[in-house]
């Protein structure tokens, strides 16, 4: 019988937050979820963007707390229970069996004005939960490691490296979430940037 894995983490709405950001379902590692979202494969790059974003550090639990508290952001994902179809991380293989709607709801505070998804597989779900949302939303290039094959063969990924506007995927992803996130620029940081999984595909 298919194993049914339920949430591990209480959504995270600090007072004040005005942007919701959405995932799919916590990454399952073999032994736990990791310490927080985003956390649990090690290899999806959510916290190193923000990173590089927000220009704030990200090595703590504490410290990754502390750039949502600092720019308004509040975490929670679409699925509450779901079944994986086969034993990885990506979103095509999870089978949701209960949608996250209060964990949602707890978030969608009066300040929030604004929702971005991690992918279009958030957002699909996220429309069959309130199909009649008003709010702004957005679709963020997905921080998944799953996700680089279809980034590197954008037609747009292809004439920014061509140009060398963006040198990498990761490079890519970031100049995306600076993008939506209307942040300023920051320097990326050159010890996280050594520690990139991917390279610059030609």
């Amino acid at each position: 019988m298919d194993r049914v894995e339920t949430h591990p983490f209480e959504p995270f709405c600090p007072a004040g937050s005005e942007t919701l950001i959405l995932g799919s379902f916590p990454c399952f590692n073999g032994l736990d979820y990791g310490p927080w979202f985003y956390c649990g494969s090690g290899k999806n790059e959510f916290w190193r963007l923000l990173s590089d974003t927000f220009g704030m550090s990200v090595d703590t639990l504490e410290q990754k707390r502390e750039l949502c508290l600092q720019n308004g952001l509040a975490l929670s994902d679409v699925a509450y229970r779901i079944i994986r179809t086969k034993d990885n991380c990506s979103d095509a293989n999870l089978k949701i069996v209960e949608h996250n709607k209060n964990g949602i709801l707890k978030c969608l505070t009066p300040k929030i004005f604004r929702v971005l998804f991690t992918s279009r597989f958030v957002e699909k779900e996220f429309n069959k939960i309130f199909p009649d949302f008003r709010l702004p939303t957005a679709v963020l290039l997905s921080p998944s490691p799953a996700a680089n094959t279809y980034i590197a063969g954008l037609a747009d990924y292809k004439m920014k490296q061509a140009s060398g506007e963006i040198r990498s995927i990761y490079e890519y992803r970031l100049s995306d979430y600076r993008a939506k996130f209307g942040s300023e620029t920051h320097p990326i940081n050159p010890s996280r940037e050594a520690m990139g999984q991917e390279k610059s595909l030609t």
